[in-house]
């Protein structure tokens, strides 16, 4: 382990931010601990740590609605505890296909939000910021031919974080169990997964090609210029595998 942390100490690196567009996407199982984002690291990263490096997160819920289309403004109920969110849209929706932002109006005590529908029946994508309870967990995960072993390194109640300034009471993450605990090394995963009563979606499942601009998944990393020898096997002891 002496020779491996030599190796990171004299590695190039620079500073970079994971976002969701580095990730592979899926689609949650509503009440189940789910993956949702998954991104294989194609060379050592190491995550960084403190308050001084935020992690935002905010992930929406989805839900669709039809309009009547007579052109009149409609108000459409949602059934996940419709929050203001300090660090993002609290809604934004689409029609069919064609992005038209937040909504009209949003009336957060009623879970409502209300838009001016079109003159034709549309299907009104949206993406919501929910209050409900849901378990937001961030894991790294080590893959073999014979097993696979996962370690968390972060875990929020999103009811709590969605309604909380992240501006000012940062989220971040702290790994100082091990000196390897923070790092992620090539061909390792790293993984979002969430336990939510809602569905979340990175797209529509109508083929409208819509997306969540409101979804906050940011995580601050260094990324090496190359792979580190010894990395993988070290990391993967570390993680007791």
């Amino acid at each position: 382990m002496t020779d491996v942390m030599d190796r990171l100490r004299e590695a190039s690196r620079r500073n970079t931010t994971l976002s969701p567009r580095q990730f592979e996407t899926s689609t949650n199982s509503q009440g189940s601990l789910s993956e949702i984002a998954a991104l294989v690291a194609d060379t050592a990263l190491a995550l960084r740590t403190g308050r001084s490096n935020p992690f935002r997160v905010a992930i929406p819920a989805y839900e669709s609605f039809t309009t009547a289309g007579d052109g009149s403004d409609q108000t459409f109920t949602v059934t996940h505890d419709l929050v203001e969110c300090p660090d993002t849209q609290d809604v934004v929706v689409w029609f069919d296909g064609t992005y038209q932002g937040s909504p009209q109006s949003i009336d957060h005590d009623a879970n409502e939000f209300t838009v001016s529908g079109p003159g034709s029946a549309v299907t009104v994508h949206a993406y919501y910021i929910s209050g409900k309870a849901a378990t937001f967990q961030l894991r790294k995960k080590t893959p073999s031919a014979k097993q696979s072993a996962s370690a968390k390194l972060y875990e929020a109640n999103l009811g709590l974080v969605h309604q909380a300034n992240q501006s000012e009471q940062a989220e971040y993450l702290t790994l100082d169990e091990s000196p390897l605990e923070r790092f992620v090394a090539s061909d390792m995963e790293l993984t979002a997964r969430i336990r939510a009563p809602y569905q979340v979606r990175w797209t529509d499942p109508d083929g409208d090609e819509t997306e969540p601009t409101n979804v906050l998944l940011q995580a601050p990393a260094q990324k090496a210029n190359g792979e580190i020898k010894g990395l993988k096997s070290a990391v993967s002891a570390d993680m007791g595998q």
